[in-house]
This record gives C-alpha cells, structure tokens and sequence, in this order.
C-alpha cells in the first residue's frame, strides 16, 4: 500500500514536472506513459489493492469495485479502439485528476483505520460511485470526441476541442 500511494504521488507530480522541463509543453512520449501508468495503477489496485482491503465478510462491496473497474476498463478500451490511440486510456479531466484523489484517500483510511469499518465502507460505496459517474463522463467524451485528445478539460470544452479536429489546428 506505501508503494501503491507513493506511485500515485509520482503520477500526480509527473506532469507538471514534465511540462516544467520542456518550455510548458509535454512530449507525445510522455503522454502515452502517463496513459499507461494510469491504466497501470487502476489495474495494480483492482487487481491487487481491492481484494487485501475488502474482507470476505463484505462480497457486495468486492463485486461492486470489480464492477467499477470493469466500467472503466471498458470506457478506456471505447476510446482507444475508436481513435487508435493509447493516449485515450485515460482522458485527463478535472473529475479523473479527481478519482485520482479519491482513490488515494481511500487507499489511505483503510490502510490507517485497519481495514473495512463504517467509516472505511462508506467512503468504499463514495469511491465506487465516483467511479461510475466520473468514468461516464470520460466515456461520453470518447464517444463524442472527433480525433484524440487526453487533455480535455471537462465535457463542457468538447465543443472547442472537436472544433480544432474541424479546422486541423490540433494546437
């Protein structure tokens, strides 16, 4: 679990790092690895995360993530087939930058309070319904979106962002 929030951590700062070292721009490169490390860390704590933090005592709970990452995978794999892109995988909204947040506190009370609680379960049932909405509003803008971009903002600049694939200036 330290490894999982230290990862996290790095994901969140990664970014910013680059765009700092590169004039305000980041690279296609480092665009495609931080698809890939998101995709990474949502499978590391679907995988290996969710099944020592939830109890056999709680199954609802357990098939309820699973469910969650199941609807996550599937949005990331809408846009990736439909715009060819690995960039895709994970589109970088203020609401997925958010779920980020979200799942590291998560992460964080059941490793500080000891495992499922009130308190912990509660949050668990926020975090699943994050992952369903949040994640709705990704698959939204991969279905409605016109070439791939990872960088909108929220759904309400699709229009802007599909008017830049119209008129070919991508910049």
């Amino acid at each position: 679990m330290i490894l999982f929030c230290i990862a996290c951590f790095t994901d969140m700062i990664d970014g910013t790092i680059a765009r700092l070292a590169n004039d305000g721009q980041g690279t296609k490169f480092g665009q495609v690895m931080d698809s890939v490390a998101d995709m990474t860390l949502v499978a590391v704590a679907a995988l290996f995360i969710v099944p020592k933090m939830l109890l056999p005592d709680y199954p609802v709970l357990y098939w309820l993530c699973m469910s969650a990452f199941a609807y996550k995978v599937l949005s990331s794999l809408v846009g990736f087939i439909k715009h060819r892109s690995v960039n895709m995988l994970i589109i970088h909204t203020y609401l997925m930058r958010s779920l980020g947040y979200i799942l590291v506190v998560w992460v964080l009370l059941h490793w500080i309070l000891g495992g499922p609680n009130a308190i912990t379960n509660g949050y668990t049932i926020f975090v699943i319904t994050s992952v369903f909405v949040l994640t709705t509003e990704e698959l939204l803008i991969s279905l409605l979106l016109k070439g791939p971009s990872s960088d909108i903002r929220t759904i309400f600049h699709l229009k802007q962002e599909n008017l830049k694939f119209e008129t070919g200036n991508k910049g």
